[in-house]
């Protein structure tokens, strides 16, 4: 009897969330053939992917522990994991705390990922359902009717049934006219290249100031860095201060009825602008009338009294934009859907850096690390970055500003973060599907794909057995940083992988 072959392409979080979401639905509803599941990640271990394969104890979640169970619907899994290896997570990190609550070390996340990969393989080997875990890179696929043919980097070729693309944190291209130099570092990840690569004593210069540039400071930091660190960005913004636990806020004004509401009586279709308001309306039900809402630009404004004044607002649960932004926590999915394209871009044009500082924010310890290295003078955070060049000749990197002025640093790092355009996006497979014209980019970022099933439109195959999930669909899906969504989509996405292969359906 022929075997139906599935593969999913990276073994990061999100891999590991469609093996076990597929081999749970199998086990409910066996197919009707043999099945094979193949996870494909080229580095040694399935897991820990980009995010979590760090030797850095100081790199923590930025997600407190609550959330991070890989299991749909079971956010707490993660904790209770924590619970039955008590003994060992305290013998192995003693600054650990297990709750809901805490920010733990993603290598402590990375271990629980691979304990599950573990216990599912065995569990499908008993219900014979074939699952192998490939340790090779898929550079290039073809799509024909029905199936997706995988060419692997050792020469090798895997027909499938279907293939899910779990391509995880991409390393963005987004600097190639530096790649030329020795002292350019385009990635963070794995944090070790930083240490092996810059001396301890040198300056650097890092390009972000998003969660990404915080974990290099963190890895920088953890290895007794001693020389001067700068961050650049266009905007200067640093995240904000996580609340280190749950403020139950009850939102009244920016709601999905009144949202729905402004559709119905205008007639139209919604706009950035009905969002902006309705925020305003529920922060100023809370905070007062405010005539001037420019004084909450933080752009050009001294980054360590923004900290210092965050980590006071924080710790007392009274950080008002940061409380309303993690109240739509749940909801924010659904009215990005809601937005047509011109408005989703819109949105990211004018408020996303300012969503992203409130909604995706830095745990209370990284917060107060970020603080002491203002105030001693090491770190520098400097906004209004427009340009940055190698200069062969003296061996430096020069970075020009808007006034006009210049730095010259002898090493930098890359931490702008995970692309949002697919262009920017340097995965090889996802490169070589581009320039065949099998994927269509996604202006508000990723590329196009069923928000539902999570499949992939593919030109001239309406029905294309290839499935993506997290960043890869990140405009369409919007939330993709946040392990609780992700694998909320993938049980979706695995429901309509296994009605294909038992029903002959998608849907």
């Amino acid at each position: 009897m022929k075997s139906t072959t599935l593969a999913i392409v990276g073994g990061g979080a999100n891999g590991v969330a469609s093996l076990v979401h597929l081999v749970l639905k199998l086990l409910i509803e066996p197919a009707p053939t043999p099945v094979s599941i193949t996870l494909f990640e080229k580095k040694e271990e399935v897991g820990p992917g980009l995010a979590y394969d760090t030797s850095q104890k100081g790199h923590l979640l930025n997600t407190s522990a609550g959330l991070m169970g890989i299991f749909a619907f079971e956010p707490m899994h993660f904790v209770e994991w924590l619970q039955t290896h008590k003994s060992n997570v305290q013998q192995q990190y003693p600054q650990a705390v297990i709750h809901p609550d805490a920010y733990l070390p993603r290598q402590l996340y990375g271990q629980y990922l691979k304990d599950v990969v573990a216990e599912y393989t065995q569990l499908a080997s008993r219900h014979n359902i074939q699952v192998e875990l490939c340790h090779d890179e898929v550079v290039d696929a073809e799509i024909r009717e029905g199936k997706v043919d995988l060419f692997l980097k050792s020469g090798e070729t895997l027909e499938t049934d279907v293939t899910i693309l779990a391509t995880g944190t991409p390393k963005p291209n987004n600097f190639r006219h530096l790649e030329a130099s020795p002292a350019y570092v385009d990635f963070p990840w794995p944090s070790s290249r930083l240490i092996r690569d810059i001396p301890a004593d040198a300056p650097v210069a890092i390009l972000g100031t998003s969660l990404t540039a915080i974990d290099t400071l963190m890895t920088f930091m953890d290895n007794g860095h001693t020389g001067k660190l700068t961050l650049y960005s266009r905007h200067g913004l640093l995240p904000r201060i996580q609340t280190p636990f749950d403020v139950d806020f009850e939102r009244k004004i920016l709601t999905m009825e009144n949202i729905r509401k402004i559709i119905r009586e205008q007639k139209r279709t919604l706009r950035a602008k009905d969002l902006i308001r309705l925020f305003r309306a529920e922060a100023e039900r809370v905070m007062g009338k405010q005539t001037d809402w420019k004084k909450f630009d933080r752009i050009g404004k001294d980054p360590l009294a923004l900290l210092k004044y965050d980590l006071e607002v924080a710790l007392e649960g009274k950080s008002e934009f940061q409380n309303i932004l993690y109240a739509t926590r749940y909801l924010s999915f659904e009215i990005w859907k809601l937005l047509p394209t011109d408005q989703k871009i819109l949105f990211s044009k004018w408020v996303g850096h300012y969503f992203d500082i409130n909604r995706h924010c830095i745990p209370p310890e990284n917060g107060r690390k970020l603080i002491r290295l203002l105030e001693s003078g090491q770190l520098t955070v400097k906004g209004h970055s427009e340009k940055v060049e190698w200069e062969a000749k003296e061996q430096l990197f020069q970075l020009r500003m808007a006034n006009g002025k210049t730095d010259k640093v002898p090493y930098l790092v890359n931490a702008t973060g995970t692309a949002r355009d697919i262009t920017y996006m340097r995965i090889p497979l996802l490169e070589q599907l581009l320039k065949k014209n099998l994927l269509i980019p996604y202006k508000p970022g990723g590329i196009r794909a069923d928000t539902y099933t999570l499949q992939v439109h593919v030109p001239g195959h309406p029905d294309a057995p290839l499935y993506g999930t997290g960043q890869l669909l990140v405009g369409e899906l919007f939330d993709t940083n946040a392990v609780w969504f992700n694998v909320t989509c993938i049980d979706r996405m695995a429901s309509a992988i296994t009605n294909r292969i038992c029903h002959g359906r998608t849907r």
